[in-house]
């Protein structure tokens, strides 16, 4: 089959659309672990971490580099910033804490390559979403507009056939019964088979 340029340049608008599209989907679809002496990259959004024990769990935040991390969650006291440990090359910032039992979510700020660690051999199950809610929305924004813009360019190749095509569709037919004329039907004569019918507006007295 002989592609020409304009076929081959819409192919390729497509494939950046479907480029564009997973590249969206996989940079805000969280991501799952589980595990005994589990440990991840906590990434930008929401962490949500279960202990189905019922003993607290030994846990902690580790960031490389020299930037303070910042940690909130639900856990009532496990609120604040890490601490340094060590110096030089070896040198990072750590948040110690105790993860309960039942589920708790966890939301860290600052820090470098951010890691969640907890050394137990209770399996925990943990839920991270890789960017907040306006990472997300930025996403999805840019990649609607590069896909959009993609459309476009695809479409404007073609001189825009598809919408001709749609507008030939939804136009009204031109025999449109509700153009047709509802005037009353003209009254048929019965010649001697009864009384005579009358016509409309026809003002004969019977006799």
């Amino acid at each position: 089959m002989k592609l020409n340029w304009n076929t081959l340049k819409i192919v390729l608008a497509f494939v950046v659309i479907i480029g564009v599209v997973f590249w969206a989907v996989d940079s805000i679809r969280s991501r799952s672990y589980s595990g005994t002496d589990l440990s991840f990259d906590t990434a930008g959004g929401t962490i949500t971490v279960t202990n189905p024990s019922d003993d607290p769990v030994a846990a902690q935040f580790i960031g490389s580099g020299s930037r303070t991390l910042r940690v909130a969650s639900t856990i009532e006291g496990v609120t604040g910033s890490s601490t340094r440990v060590g110096t030089g090359s070896t040198r990072i910032h750590q948040f110690e804490f105790e993860l309960p039992p039942g589920t708790s979510e966890f939301t860290v700020s600052g820090g470098t390559n951010v890691r969640f660690v907890a050394d137990t051999a209770t399996e925990l199950q943990a839920t991270v979403d890789p960017m907040s809610s306006e990472s997300r929305r930025t996403v999805l924004i840019a990649a609607a507009v590069v896909v959009f813009g993609a459309l476009f360019y695809a479409s404007n190749i073609t001189g825009h056939q598809w919408f001709k095509s749609l507008r030939q569709t939804v136009r009204p037919s031109s025999q449109d019964t509700s153009m047709q004329d509802t005037g009353p039907t003209p009254v048929v004569r019965d010649d001697g088979q009864g009384r005579t019918a009358r016509a409309f507006g026809d003002n004969r007295v019977e006799r």
